[in-house]
């Protein structure tokens, strides 16, 4: 039978650098898109040294960081606090014999930045899923970053885009316009969602990167710049975004980050890889209490149990 371990105190979790780039499952597998995840952590830090950030909201609460984060003192005081989510969500094994899994999450928040969101399934040659979200404060009024790499045997998908909320879409249109030209470099990923699971555009750019591909080698050669580009151009957004402290505009922001957590909760193929690797239970906390917290479950949803 399935057997999920839920504790973070009883598996060793170690800094994302101290871990290596090597599956849990065997050292001649790699973690295809670890680095992916390194340089996520690197450009939190850079940022934190480079950038001035301005102050938009009450400070973060003064909250232990993960393990995983200590050997970075900038990263620690200078940029991020822990964005508080369960303990017993931080890690997850599944012990099917075939595939074995390891899912590991982090969560930060910063004056720039009300949640960011990551994690890493490592199930070796079967499935290898980067994902991140950033939600800006909500004194900004920009959209979300969303960071999706995955990995299924041969099979290979890309999701990466910088999605409105619904209250400013034209706005939040126009912002990536820039990137269209960024897109056209890069063919293998002009593909088109499906429009099984999300069948309109509200929550979509018209510089969404989609691609499937085969050939691990464009992981490193084509998809690491793109990914670089489009969260470089992303974070510069959110520099030169000047806050808006009125209460309305506030609450039209929050309203459109529930909005993009309630429709995804109902939506995120993923869930489905939880519930298979981790059991409904452990899924359903998962999706609620750390991925969209703000959404609620609504019955026969992809997302309830």
């Amino acid at each position: 039978g399935r057997g999920v371990v839920m504790t973070a105190t009883s598996m060793d979790r170690l800094g994302v650098a101290q871990q290596g780039r090597a599956s849990v499952m065997s050292e001649t597998i790699p973690k295809l898109y670890w680095p992916m995840l390194e340089h996520l952590f690197a450009t939190m830090e850079q940022r934190s040294l480079s950038l001035p950030l301005p102050s938009c909201s009450p400070p973060p609460l003064a909250l232990t960081l993960p393990l995983s984060l200590s050997p970075s003192p900038f990263l620690q005081a200078a940029w991020a606090a822990d964005h508080a989510f369960p303990e017993e969500l931080w890690l997850a094994e599944s012990n099917k014999p075939q595939p074995r899994s390891r899912m590991e999450s982090w969560g930060f928040q910063s004056d720039q930045f009300r949640k960011i969101r990551t994690t890493y399934i490592d199930a070796g040659p079967q499935a290898q899923v980067l994902n991140s979200l950033w939600y800006p404060q909500p004194c900004y009024d920009l959209p979300v970053i969303g960071l999706d790499l995955l990995s299924f045997g041969a099979k290979k998908l890309c999701v990466i885009d910088i999605q409105p909320l619904p209250a400013s879409r034209d706005h939040h249109h126009k912002l990536v316009q820039p990137l269209l030209a960024v897109r056209n470099k890069y063919p293998l990923f002009l593909g088109e969602k499906s429009d099984k699971i999300y069948s309109d555009d509200l929550f979509f750019s018209p510089a969404m990167l989609f691609g499937r591909f085969k050939d691990q080698n464009e992981v490193e050669t084509t998809l690491f710049p793109v990914f670089k580009e489009y969260l470089d151009f992303y974070l510069n957004l959110v520099n030169e975004c000047k806050p808006n402290h009125s209460e309305e505009a506030i609450a039209r922001v929050l309203d459109g980050q529930r909005q993009y957590d309630q429709y995804n909760s109902e939506r995120d193929p993923a869930i489905g890889l939880f519930n298979s690797y981790y059991g409904k239970e452990f899924a359903g906390r998962y999706v609620f209490e750390f991925l969209f917290e703000a959404a609620v479950p609504v019955p026969g949803s992809h997302g309830s149990n």
